[in-house]
């Protein structure tokens, strides 16, 4: 074996072409092959339990002097436990690969398809699920692995032109990221959700700001009373209406109203449980004896195993168009454009709820859907105050029929 004496340099490196192994002279046990041909490689003679071992550290020239170096002490450092720098090389290179497959839009798809298999998604949630998606996480966050998704990554998702102004859309955006992250965790793929806590990115809502600020609504008792007069003086039969009927006492979002479907409601006791696509998580809507005298109309009308409960115009098996409930407001009961939106019925709900039916004000948050500081871990249980939601619900709708009773400009 031809050997050096001195410790190689990088030009005596460079330069030998004797066919042969060169020992390192600085690192014991690192040495440089080189072949007939003039290639050349790093060696490592090691021992564990008394047997020699011959590991390759890489390539010359790729492989400098000095990273030749590095390497061999890093493997030393195995080596003293008793790992084999081959096996920690293999394991190195799969826990790589397995990190590189597990990006975020592979984890995002994986979700989704999960939540699908536990039934607990609709398909307009899981639509709603992948516009965010694609229109805002992926371009930005599809091939980040998911242990690597970082508040920076957030920030720029959030920060992109499309979404910037637009609080509705940042908050999904933040909401789907989040539950993708949530989901990782529980798989073990992270160890920390690095969403979790971010909601101070979100632009703030401008003081005075109403959250119902953009959606006008019936303010009062005698404004309700007036609509419900025009409602009831209709007598069409259309889904627009009986949507109408239903938004007015259940205080759910047009488009959650719009795609009702059959299979979503419990008639006994009386539960409509559904995914809120705004916030993709899993709500209980009480339905009061007036709401399921309704839906008992509608399923008499119900044709063949039509999946939704208000039809579309275009056939039983699609929904109706949220945007025909205003078109009834303006068009057939006579309201200006604006001056009572659908989604305002929300508004009513809450506002006058609590004025008039002293309804506490986390029983109508929970109600409307939204999320609360819960009791104990501070998540959101859709079993929260059920009973009382029950109770507010039948109130609610009880207070509806006392306002039809009493004549326009009466006293109550």
């Amino acid at each position: 074996m031809a050997t050096t004496k001195k410790s190689l340099t990088d030009a005596a490196v460079r330069n030998l072409k004797a066919p042969g192994a060169h020992s390192d002279g600085t690192v014991r046990g690192l040495f440089l092959v080189v072949t007939p041909q003039g290639s050349k490689s790093w060696r490592l003679r090691y021992w564990i339990d008394k047997k020699e071992y011959v590991f390759t550290l890489g390539h010359y020239p790729e492989t400098s002097l000095d990273s030749a170096r590095k390497a061999a002490t890093n493997a030393k450092g195995l080596i003293k436990q008793g790992i084999h720098p081959k096996d920690a090389k293999q394991a190195e290179a799969a826990a790589k690969k397995a990190k590189q497959a597990l990006t975020f839009e592979a984890v995002a798809e994986e979700f989704i398809q999960h939540m699908k298999a536990k039934d607990d998604w609709s398909t307009s949630t899981e639509s709603g699920v992948r516009i965010s998606l694609n229109a805002s996480i992926n371009p930005h966050l599809a091939a980040v692995p998911v242990s690597e998704v970082d508040v920076s990554h957030i920030k720029a998702v959030l920060s992109q032109p499309r979404l910037v102004g637009k609080r509705t859309a940042q908050k999904v955006a933040l909401s789907v990221i989040k539950r993708v992250l949530g989901y990782a965790k529980v798989s073990k793929y992270v160890t920390t959700n690095n969403a979790d806590g971010l909601d101070e990115l979100l632009p703030k809502r401008k003081k005075g700001e109403a959250r119902f600020k953009h959606h006008a609504a019936l303010e009062t008792k005698e404004a309700l009373q007036d609509y419900l007069a025009r409602l009831d003086a209709n007598d069409r039969r259309t889904s627009s209406f009986y949507g109408l009927r239903l938004l007015t006492m259940l205080p759910v979002r047009p488009a959650e109203l719009a795609q009702m479907r059959w299979e979503d409601l419990e008639p006994n006791p009386g539960f409509w449980v559904f995914t809120m696509s705004k916030v993709h998580r899993q709500h209980i809507v009480p339905l009061p004896r007036q709401a399921l005298v309704i839906l008992d109309e509608l399923q008499s009308r119900r044709m063949g195993q039509a999946e939704y409960v208000l039809p579309g115009r275009l056939g039983a098996d699609r929904h109706v168009h949220p945007d025909s409930f205003r078109i009834a407001l303006t068009e057939q009961l006579g309201y200006a454009v604006g001056e009572v939106t659908p989604h305002g019925f929300r508004a009513t709900f809450q506002t006058l709820a609590r004025k008039h039916l002293r309804i506490d004000t986390m029983v109508l948050e929970l109600c409307l859907g939204h999320e609360t500081p819960a009791a104990f871990s501070g998540a959101y249980d859709r079993n929260e105050f059920l009973e009382e939601r029950i109770e507010a619900a039948q109130k609610w709708a009880d207070y509806l029929d006392e306002l039809r009773a009493v004549p326009l400009n009466g006293a109550m």
